[in-house]
């Protein structure tokens, strides 16, 4: 599917190219007499039709893709009861402290509702890990306790999170600059 999005978008870009440079060519210039010219080929006039129609269907799928599309979910619905909502910000703050807890220091958290009644939630843990142990194990313990302390929250399963851990070591180089102009 994404093959076809950018040969579409490649597509559409070419048409405005040639559509935009015709009108130009046609308005401003010294050469309006030579564009008018090559208008009265018919073959210019199937291509600019051609052209025109892509234009057009890529400006009516925009707009329907703007207008149609799902807002993502902010608030998570436990057990699928859509008269409890639990906010996403009220998760993320849970999932923090959990994988803080583990001796991680924590860089960001983001989360995505999905499931069908928005039960469920996956979280991105960025994080630094503060110890000289293997990260595989550290991962599973901040993971076992973010959807542990999230699971206790909400008094329901739906919780999955990921951790994904950034450099721990930074090296500042210092270089000396003469003041000479």
């Amino acid at each position: 599917m994404r093959v076809i999005k950018k040969i579409g978008a490649l597509l559409y870009l070419l048409a405005a190219i040639v559509v935009l440079g015709l009108v130009t060519g046609l308005t401003y210039g010294p050469f309006t007499a030579r564009f008018e010219r090559l208008l009265d080929n018919a073959a210019v006039q199937v291509v600019l039709a051609v052209c025109l129609v892509a234009l057009a269907l890529g400006a009516l799928i925009t707009v329907l893709a703007i207008f149609l599309a799902r807002r993502e979910p902010v608030c998570l619905h436990p057990g699928g009861n859509p008269d409890i909502e639990v906010s996403i910000a009220a998760l993320k703050a849970t999932a923090t402290t959990a994988a803080e807890r583990e001796g991680v220091l924590v860089e960001s958290v983001t989360g995505r509702i999905f499931g069908r009644d928005h039960d469920q939630v996956r979280f991105t843990v960025e994080a630094i890990a503060l110890t000289d142990e293997e990260l595989a194990p550290l991962a599973e313990r901040v993971q076992d306790a973010i959807e542990r302390a999230c699971e206790e929250t909400l008094g329901t399963p739906g919780v999955t999170a990921l951790v994904r851990f950034l450099p721990a070591k930074t090296t500042v180089v210092t270089k000396e600059v003469s003041r000479e102009r």
